[in-house]
């Protein structure tokens, strides 16, 4: 599957200091790679925008599936991710 980003999500991997920033690269090119990357995920059943969820330590990454593409909306802490 092929990750594509939003535009709230580049601005949230900006935010994030560079050794979390390449951990979550590295994730990225794992999870791309993998048969079927959402045997890595959590499925949402509560948010409204994303169906999905990765876990990379203490951040949640939320993602929307669409066709064969995982959209990327979200990138926060595990505390703040869920507030609108």
């Amino acid at each position: 599957m092929r990750f594509t980003f939003s535009e709230s999500a580049k601005k949230d991997i900006k935010k994030l200091d560079k050794k979390t920033a390449k951990r979550l690269k590295d994730k990225f090119i794992f999870w791309q790679d993998a048969d079927d990357a959402l045997a890595f995920a959590k499925s949402l059943t509560q948010h409204v925008g994303a169906t999905h969820r990765f876990r990379l330590g203490v951040y949640r990454i939320l993602v929307r599936l669409e066709g064969q593409e995982l959209r990327v909306l979200r990138i926060r802490h595990r505390k703040d991710v869920y507030k609108k």
